[in-house]
């Protein structure tokens, strides 16, 4: 991810930007049209031909009305994050931060009344003139207005509902999963026994620097390209230490760099900056976000006090759907290769193991008293093994998995049926080995 792409990430994920872009927008078309208004002539039945006195009357009460809507929507939203925090995860508040309906209506709204409020400024009480111009498109921007604030309020119900998040959440992460990190970096090491000969000859010539982080952060991108063209210059290898989505402390390693002196110095500041770190994670690169995300929902609703093992159900399926995904793809390569065909960097990457564990670890221990549930998880690694091909079939955690949920559900199962219905749930994931 460059520079740009993370400022941009950055600004997608406030919610100001486009409230404050449209009332920028709106002073300027406000200040704007006045000098045009004598210019432009509307028809008698759609264009404003009332006094100084109803125009101020009909822009005050438009941005009266605006205003108030702003508020109670700005007030919906909230209860909508409060809501969406406590009934399935505090991380899934990133959605509603970057959704473009809620942004968007409150900046017609706020831009509706910053409109309304400039030109209600311009008119003049020693003037009969009235920019009938630009009341006109108050009184429109005002339909448009609440019509907006319909459709807005039909969005935040359809938001809340549970299967809505979860959805918006997997399809957030698809992009990571059918570009998994490093695909996009250098060329892939076609000959592993060659490639890591090479590795070992340059290592054994070269100094060695470690690359620290100089903040906390979370690792959001790696600047692969940049990383590999430069060790190319430098003559040197650069190693990843940390996968995309981990939390560095300060001063911790995020990579090593090799290269003879003087160039190892050189490669070491290239590389410092070429790992890119965050307050927050982001979905591009980082697989393992979204399957974090949905396990996070599973896990709120088999708490006690949610107690919606419904919920919990969806949110697995996704994850489910998510890890098949990930196992369809081609296991990546980390070392890669420069143009020249010498290896230059190795990088790191959760394998679908490390994916598999994380989606269902905490998950299958919440809902060990649910036998329900857990024949449902051990039906989702079943599927996870039939459908997700070469990957999942040789997925070692996928069948431990499936061993500790049968193990953990019977320990605490004392009702006969539910431990034959965990039994035969076993039973098909091991026909599918």
């Amino acid at each position: 991810m460059t520079q740009a792409r993370l400022a941009l990430e950055r600004l997608h994920n406030t919610f100001w930007v486009p409230p404050a872009a449209g009332i920028v927008l709106a002073i300027a078309l406000a200040l704007a049209l006045p000098a045009v208004d004598g210019w432009v002539s509307l028809p008698d039945a759609v264009s404003f031909s009332g006094g100084p006195d109803t125009a101020r009357a009909v822009l005050q009460m438009i941005a009266t009305v605006a205003v108030s809507v702003a508020g109670i929507s700005f007030s919906v939203i909230v209860v909508a994050l409060v809501l969406a925090s406590q009934q399935l995860s505090p991380r899934v508040m990133r959605s509603f931060q970057r959704d473009p309906v809620n942004k968007g209506a409150l900046a017609v709204f706020l831009s509706t009344a910053a409109f309304s409020l400039v030109v209600l400024g311009s008119i003049e009480d020693s003037r009969d003139e009235v920019p009938e111009l630009s009341v006109t498109l108050a009184m429109v921007a005002a339909a448009i207005s609440l019509a907006v604030f319909v459709l807005f309020l039909h969005h935040i119900v359809r938001s809340l509902n549970a299967s809505s998040v979860i959805r918006r959440i997997a399809a957030g992460g698809h992009q990571a999963v059918d570009a998994p990190y490093p695909a996009e970096a250098g060329e892939p090491a076609g000959d592993a026994e060659e490639a890591e000969a090479t590795v070992r000859e340059i290592l054994g010539r070269s100094a060695r620097r470690e690359v620290r982080a100089p903040r906390a952060g979370y690792l959001v991108s790696v600047k692969a390209a940049d990383l590999i063209a430069l060790a190319e210059r430098c003559d040197g290898f650069v190693e990843q230490r940390v996968a995309i989505g981990d939390f560095v402390l300060t001063g911790g390693i995020v990579g090593l760099v090799w290269a003879a002196e003087p160039g190892v110095d050189r490669l070491a500041a290239g590389a410092d900056r070429a790992f890119v770190l965050n307050e927050e994670r982001l979905v591009d690169d980082d697989v393992a976000f979204p399957i974090r995300q949905l396990a996070d929902v599973a896990l709120k609703g088999l708490s006690p006090g949610i107690n919606d093992p419904t919920t919990a159900e969806n949110a697995m399926d996704s994850v489910a759907d998510t890890l098949v995904r990930v196992a369809r793809q081609p296991a990546p390569i980390m070392l890669r290769l420069s143009p020249g065909g010498t290896p230059r960097l190795r990088a790191v990457a959760p394998d679908l193991d490390d994916l598999v564990r994380l989606g269902f670890d905490q998950v299958r221990r919440a809902g060990a008293s649910h036998p329900s549930f857990s024949a449902r998880l051990l039906e989702l690694l079943g599927e996870m093994r039939e459908l997700g091909g070469e990957r999942a079939a040789a997925s070692g955690e996928i069948g431990r998995q499936a061993r500790a949920i049968r193990d953990e559900a019977r320990a605490l199962v004392r009702i006969p049926e539910d431990a034959d219905l965990l039994t035969s749930a076993y039973d098909r994931v091991a026909r599918r080995q």
